[in-house]
């Protein structure tokens, strides 16, 4: 009996031991609290999924353990910060819709509380940048009006409602509701039960200590953003030593200074530093170290909205702080961004004006006049000796660079080539015959700009009228690049801006060119034809339909090849099912990160028809289809990276393509003949290769950043079954060759597919941005003629 009664206290004892082995729960609550900062520091573990999710899971664990506890709300509530983190680092709308729940049950549940109306304004801002729903947003910011009159997230609930009204209305620029959904870190209040006071002085100080990794958009005079919370005067000068620090470290790390968010944190710390105190010593350095910052983000990204932000935020020093040592610096900056970014020289000549007029004695007078003289046609110049070099100085006026060649086949005699310029260049053209039977050469003779190594290498060229391109240094500066062709009749070369690049337009034999606007010929051996306005009879085709009715893309199709039953290509360890779906879910995500509305084939390992995809596409409304696949060749020596848009294949290596992917296809020929014949008399088919040379020039720039060597196949035409059909311009990507050994390493690693996909992204969004920029405020009101109505 004694013994059965010890060994049920011994039960007792344990039990109670284990059950009570937990922490105090404010202790508990300081333990994850912590927990959060410690995963923010921790680069590698904060961009898991995991992590996030027990913190989420540990603070509601906490909210419901203790009902009696004082602080449940701020429990609670850093259950919706993790949330809100982890939709940060996920781009899933379900992980962010997740996070809105979570601060509304705050508000909801504990009204009382002092963290109610900054759960309300989470929420509105969640609400409004990731679901689009800016109704629902206001009405949240309407309960802080007329709930919270006196409390502190009043201001930035007014700042908030007014950027959504004005987006609403058209009165801002598309980009007003990223800027008003800057995603600041969350100011609260961790102890309920503290004295008002205290808690609105706690609530600013950790609204200040966790501003510095807030990620808004950097913001320029008059835009509408929310303002971040002011710092402290103490901590403005040891924030701004640190936010240098920093700056240099990013510009020194070859892989991190190609990432986003660095340079956004970067970019609203300095903004945060300058709008704190404008009237101190280091406000314009800071003003200028955010635009610099805004300005490696644009370098990375290339997309001219943020080339913009960048020219915004110089000039605003400029105009802020005319007496700054930075000033001069500031106009250069902008001057630079105009002429070799925006492709707007004339406004850059302006600025360079004032830097002469206003600044004759500033250290950036010398790079002025050597800018101004290339853009006004004069040869570059060395620097003069001796200009001093200012400390915060801008980087000099890089020399215009071909980047990037591709070509298209249009037919046996005619070839289109396509060369990517950093900047606009001054060349000439010219076509020199060879003896009978050997065939001709186009030089095109650049005076300023210079050609990167992958091009220069040159390349050889099988089943094209094209047979090689060769590239030599001119004496003096500049470079030769020679175009050997099997024969040439006439050519023609056209300087194109946003993109900046030069198209030449080859042709052979009786095969006439295709007028094109503002096209200088040569010919050889006749003159030029006179060109010829369409038969009545004849089809015609719409050239820069996007432009002509001004459209934009809001809804991308992303369509991961094969699946299911049908698992693709595989080889050296690489199963094309797996590839495809894991580089278009990253894909998408990072659109819908920038606005763009996404829309799967498949989001898991499930099979679909050819044509079932360009159907849900066609369904949906889709702006863009862009299938995304692996390829693989019997000669294991063959790699790279390739687009193609829906035409006629005009070599044999793009009908292999074509033939591999449309294996499995349930179109009839008399489906194919029908959808063909749509596809040649609509504009689809030009849309779709701006868009594939988008794709392709920026993906390759990407991966050469990330210091990737991939070969560049070009941008090629093919009758690919999974793109008939779409009533939408629309591309098919290869990935590159699962048989070559090291494509395959590269398609096997992580960091290279995400790569992939941030290139992607870019040229689907630099594509998106051309079209925004087609239409002007100039182009849209001013007549073609006096008397155009």
């Amino acid at each position: 009996m004694f013994f059965l009664l010890a060994l049920c206290l011994l039960v007792v004892f344990f039990y109670d031991t284990g059950y009570t082995s937990l922490p105090p729960t404010g202790k508990r609550y300081d333990t994850a609290k912590a927990g959060i900062e410690t995963l923010r520091l921790d680069a590698k573990k904060a961009n898991l999924r995991e992590p996030w999710e027990k913190l989420a899971a540990e603070f509601r664990a906490i909210y419901d353990a203790d009902p009696g506890w004082p602080n449940r709300p701020a429990a609670l509530f850093r259950a919706a910060e993790s949330l809100e983190e982890l939709a940060r680092r996920s781009f899933a709308k379900a992980d962010a819709r997740k996070a809105i729940e979570c601060y509304e049950a705050v508000a909801m549940r504990h009204a009382d509380s002092r963290l109610a109306d900054d759960a309300l304004f989470h929420a509105a801002r969640l609400r409004a940048a990731w679901l689009k729903d800016d109704k629902g947003a206001l009405e949240l910011l309407n309960r802080i009006k007329t709930q919270y009159p006196k409390g502190d997230m009043l201001p930035e609930a007014l700042a908030l409602e007014k950027t959504l009204l004005a987006s609403a209305q058209g009165r801002t620029a598309p980009e007003a509701r990223q800027v008003a959904a800057s995603e600041g870190r969350p100011s609260i209040e961790d102890q309920a039960a503290s004295p008002p006071a205290q808690d609105k002085d706690k609530k600013r100080a950790d609204a200040g200590a966790s501003a510095s990794s807030a990620q808004s958009a950097p913001a320029v005079t008059g835009s509408a953003a929310a303002p971040a919370a002011l710092l402290p005067q103490d901590q403005i000068l040891p924030r701004y030593r640190k936010a240098k620090a920093d700056m240099e470290s990013l510009s020194a790390d070859k892989v991190r200074s190609c990432w986003r968010q660095p340079w956004e944190e970067l970019a609203a710390e300095f903004l945060l530093i300058y709008q704190s105190r404008k009237n101190w010593a280091i406000s314009p350095g800071a003003l200028f170290r955010a635009a610099s910052s805004q300005e490696s983000l644009a370098n990375c990204s290339h997309l001219a909205a943020e080339y913009r932000q960048a020219r915004d935020l110089y000039l605003n020093l400029a105009q802020e702080f005319p007496k700054s040592a930075l000033a001069d610096d500031a106009l250069l900056r902008a001057a630079a961004i105009e002429a070799d970014r925006l492709n707007q020289p004339q406004e850059a000549l302006e600025l360079l004006d004032a830097i002469a007029t206003l600044y004759p004695q500033g250290d950036m007078l010398p790079q002025a006049k050597i800018l101004r003289q290339r853009l006004s046609g004069g040869s570059d110049v060395a620097a003069a000796p001796g200009a001093k070099a200012s400390p915060a100085s801008a980087q000099p006026v890089a020399a215009p660079e071909v980047h990037t060649l591709s070509w298209n086949s249009l037919s046996k005699n005619s070839v289109e080539i396509v060369l990517d310029l950093s900047a606009p260049a001054r060349y000439r053209a010219r076509l020199e015959e060879g003896k009978k039977g050997a065939g001709s050469s186009l030089y095109l003779e650049f005076d300023d700009a210079s050609v990167v190594k992958d091009v220069r290498q040159g390349v050889t060229v099988k089943g094209s009228l094209l047979q090689s391109v060769r590239v030599r240094d001119r004496k003096g500066g500049g470079a030769v690049m020679q175009f050997s062709f099997r024969d040439v009749r006439r050519f023609d070369t056209q300087a194109e801006s946003n993109p900046c690049r030069i198209v030449l337009r080859v042709a052979a034999g009786n095969t006439a060119l295709p007028p094109r606007q503002g096209a200088n010929g040569g010919f050889a051996g006749q003159d030029k034809p006179r060109e010829q306005a369409p038969s009545p009879d004849e089809p015609r085709h719409v050239n820069d339909m996007a432009r002509q009715l001004g459209l934009t893309v809001h809804t991308v199709f992303i369509d991961a090849g094969h699946g299911g039953r049908d698992p693709g290509t595989h080889h050296n360890g690489i199963l094309e099912r797996v590839i495809t779906l894991d580089v278009a879910t990253t894909l998408g995500r990072l659109l819908q990160a920038n606005g763009v509305d996404v829309v799967y084939s498949r989001t898991n390992d499930t099979g679909l028809s050819l044509r079932e995809r360009t159907t849900r596409a066609n369904e949906v409304g889709a702006d863009l289809f862009v299938s995304i696949h692996v390829n693989a060749n019997d000669d294991k020596s063959v790699n790279g990276f390739e687009t193609y848009y829906l035409d006629l294949a005009q070599n044999a290596e793009a009908a292999r393509v074509a033939a591999l992917e449309n294996a499995g296809s349930d179109h009839r020929l008399g489906d194919m003949q029908k959808m063909l014949a749509d596809v040649m008399l609509t504009a689809r088919v030009d849309e779709s290769k701006k868009l594939a040379q988008d794709i392709q020039r920026v993906t390759l720039f990407r991966l050469k950043k990330r210091e990737y060597t991939v070969r560049n196949n070009g941008v090629k035409s093919a009758p690919f079954h999974v793109l008939l059909g779409a009533q939408m311009p629309a591309v098919l990507v290869e990935l590159g060759y699962c048989t070559h050994a090291e494509e395959a390493r590269n398609l096997a690693n992580a960091k290279y597919r995400l790569t992939l996909a941030e290139g992607l992204a870019e040229g689907i969004l630099a594509y998106k941005d051309r079209l925004l920029k087609k239409r002007t405020a100039q182009n849209s009101l001013t007549p073609e003629s006096a008397g155009a109505m």
